[in-house]
Formats: structure tokens, sequence, C-alpha cells
């Protein structure tokens, strides 16, 4: 194998340069196994495959202040990573996958996913930070124990709806920023009125990816509560028509498992035609060690004020058709969704 530099567009987030370094590591290290390559990856090089970060800005970064459904939903953290891609800037970009939308544009393809992280909602507690800060062991109070009235921050609708029907006697905070900037709100801003909040509610990949797993008072299970469509994925897009060089490269990396939930996920998005505007989530995982296939979702229909729930599963065999078995999973979660709202 010829030395080559594998170019890899990503946002400049701490997280996302986080997340990225780590699909990009191993990537070198699948590439080691899989052909037997002796390795270096302090520094991220290789005897015969390194990778540079090729770090962008996109529109959903610049714009903090307002509400992602104000301006435009999920696309808004991709579209600066996919024009690196066509102008030839980068060979593959390196998304979240519940920042994507629920169908690339036809001059892409999802190539490749990561091995799902925790894909889990955690509770913080400011008194949990506040402990942590000043070295005292204090989870703080968990969320179900919150006293009427508290003020818990999120920048999801579909968090919102779920946890007010958990505990619809709780004020909800809109918040924005990345993980560090929304800890950071539980203390407020005296300065400028803004009260402090009693806990904020982010996604559990994004902090373990951080090392801030320690501040995370609890975790919401997932019958809880349900994690976004994609979230604790790590998804790699190319051009659709990439080098076949490229495709090689991403092969060893990616997880079957996880492409399967991933396309069943996101199959349901797009059957219910659901940006991120959308208080809705779906949920697929395996069952055991075993080849089915069961996905859970929810929707919020607003004229009816209920949050509707549905479930299904199949046998989805690791094969040629197993895209094609989760995709229909999912469509069909989608269709008992439709069928409530009829």
């Amino acid at each position: 194998m010829e030395s080559r530099v594998l170019r890899i567009a990503t946002r400049k987030s701490a997280l996302a340069l986080a997340q990225t370094t780590q699909a990009a590591e191993a990537i070198v290290a699948a590439n080691s196994a899989a052909g037997g390559i002796s390795h270096d990856i302090a520094g991220g090089t290789a005897a015969n495959l390194s990778y540079e970060l090729v770090g962008l800005t996109t529109e959903g970064d610049r714009r903090l202040d307002k509400s992602l459904a104000s301006f435009g939903g999920k696309g808004v953290f991709i579209k600066e990573l996919e024009v690196a891609l066509l102008e030839g800037r980068a060979d593959i970009a390196i998304h979240s996958l519940k920042d994507m939308p629920a169908e690339v544009l036809p001059e892409f393809k999802l190539a490749a996913v990561l091995k799902r992280e925790d894909p889990r909602d955690a509770f913080i507690s400011r008194c949990a930070v506040s402990g942590a800060v000043s070295g005292q062991s204090s989870a703080g109070p968990r969320f179900m124990d919150l006293p009427s009235g508290a003020r818990v921050g999120t920048g999801s609708i579909r968090r919102v709806v779920q946890l007010k029907a958990l505990r619809p006697d709780l004020e909800y905070v809109p918040i924005r920023g990345n993980i560090q900037t929304r800890i950071q709100k539980l203390a407020g801003d005296a300065a400028n009125g803004i009260p402090p909040l009693d806990g904020v509610v982010l996604a559990a990949a994004g902090l373990k990816r951080m090392g801030l797993a320690d501040q995370i008072t609890e975790y919401f299970p997932t019958e809880q509560m349900l994690p976004a469509s994609g979230q604790g994925i790590l998804a790699i897009e190319t051009l659709k028509n990439c080098a076949a060089e490229v495709s090689e490269v991403l092969k060893p990396v990616n997880d079957i498992r996880t492409y399967c939930i991933a396309v069943a996920e996101m199959a349901y998005l797009k059957a219910l035609n659901a940006g991120c505007q959308f208080p809705v989530a779906s949920f697929a995982e395996f069952e055991g060690d075993a080849d089915v296939l069961k996905i859970r979702g929810i929707y919020w229909d607003e004229k009816s004020q209920k949050l509707l729930r549905a479930e299904c599963h199949a046998n989805v065999k690791m094969g040629d058709d197993a895209e094609k078995s989760a995709r229909a999973l999912g469509i069909e979660l989608a269709e008992q969704i439709k069928r409530q709202l009829a």
C-alpha cells in the first residue's frame, strides 16, 4: 500500500474535533489490523496511512443565538463540510449522525459508521457541577427529585416533550452552544439578570467523548426517554462516486450492525418528513446476539396534544439485504405513527 493522507472535513468545535480524531484514529487502526501495517498513531500518522483535519465553521456554529428550527434545521451543521467534499478539499467528512438530514443529497453517500457510543440522554445537576468544582462528591438531586418549578435547560424539542411527560411541573429553558457553554449556563448570569439553572440535559455520548462523564448526575433509560435518531453514532460521508481507494480505507471501520441501526432510524425520520423542528425520535437496537432488530419511536401530535408511541421488530440478517430490511423496519414504524395520526 502506498503512503496516503486522508483529508477529513470536520467542524472546529471541541466536541467535533474530539469525535473526528477518534474516528480518524479508528480508521488508521482498522486498516493497520486489516492489512498488517505497522503504525504509529501519535500525532495522527501511520506508516502507510495518515490523516489531516480540514477544520470548518458551519452556519450552525455561527448562529448559536438562534434555534435550529428558525434558520434551516439539521443541514446547517454539514453544508460547509459537503462543499469541501465537492470542491476536492477533503476526501471524507465526519458528522454526528443526529446532525444529518434523514436523507443525504444525491451527490453524497453515508459510507460508514462507527460502533455506537452510549445513546442515552444524561442529566447534570447544578449541584453536581458545583460539587465537582469544590472537590465535594455530591451528585446533586436527580431529575425526578427536583422541586416543582425547577429550571432545566435543553435545546431540544424532542427532549422537552418527553421531559414534560415525566415532570410537567418544571420550567424548561431553551439553551444552545457547545457542551462547555451549556454546562456553564447552570451558573446563570447575575450581571445580566439571568438566574441559574437547576440542571441541563445533554447527550451522554458527547459528554463521554469530552471526558466529562464524571459530571453526569444520572442517565435517562431509553424506556423513559428516547434519544434523537442517530444519537451516539459517528457517520462518515463521502461523495457518491468517491475514489475507490477511499471506499476501501473505510470498509474495515464500518460497523455493520450500527449501520443497520442508522438506516432504520433515519428511514423513520424520512418517512415522517421530520427535521429538527419536529418533536420526534426513534431508537433501534439488536436484541442480544440475535438478528432481531427492534425499533421504538415517538411523535408529538400538536393537534391532540398527545405523545404518540410505536414499536416494531424484524429479523435483519447481516448480508446483502440487511440495509433494505432495516430501512423497511423504519418505514413500518413511521406507518404505525401515521395510523395514529389519521
